[in-house]
């Protein structure tokens, strides 16, 4: 569950800005991280969804990875377990459809809030041909969501530093 954290915590810019992308190294574990902390895919009353993603790979020089994780978090103040049995993932990028399966589920309650965190791994090439598509459809179970310009331009950011 260690990805949890890491996503939830936004990395800062040298002006104090929320930085949405971050790149670390870890010395102890020789190993380059790339995270896309969470994008609010939907907002409303009482739930939210977001969209983070990360690579990984041994050693400090960049390298393009074999693949990505793709992390959606659900938050809503009430426990419904909505991604309990509805967990397959299809994301349409342009006319590209790409089956994902289904995702991997978490849940845990903090402070109110009822959090469903579900994973799923795809390869590099999928992830850079999402993000560079002009339109992205994601069905994450029964929820449907058009992707706005601007969640694209984090997706397209995040593969080219993934890439690098």
């Amino acid at each position: 569950m260690c990805f949890i954290s890491a996503l939830a915590s936004p990395g800062q810019t040298p002006e104090g800005q929320v930085s949405p992308i971050r790149v670390e190294y870890d010395e102890k574990s020789d190993t380059r991280r790339v995270t896309l902390n969470p994008i609010i895919l939907v907002s409303r009353r009482h739930e939210e969804l977001r969209l983070g993603a990360f690579s990984s790979h041994q050693g400090k020089v960049p390298l393009t990875p074999k693949e990505v994780a793709l992390v959606f978090l659900s938050l809503t103040t009430a426990a419904t377990n909505k991604y309990e049995s509805a967990r397959q993932l299809t994301i349409t990028a342009d006319e590209n459809r790409f089956g994902c399966g289904e995702t991997q589920r978490t849940t845990q309650t903090e402070k109110g809030l009822f959090m469903e965190t579900l994973m799923t791994v795809v390869p590099f090439e999928t992830f850079v041909k999402i993000a560079q598509a002009k339109e992205v459809k994601l069905k994450l179970g029964i929820t449907e969501v058009k992707l706005e310009p601007e969640h694209v331009l984090m997706l397209r950011a995040a593969a080219s530093y993934m890439g690098q």
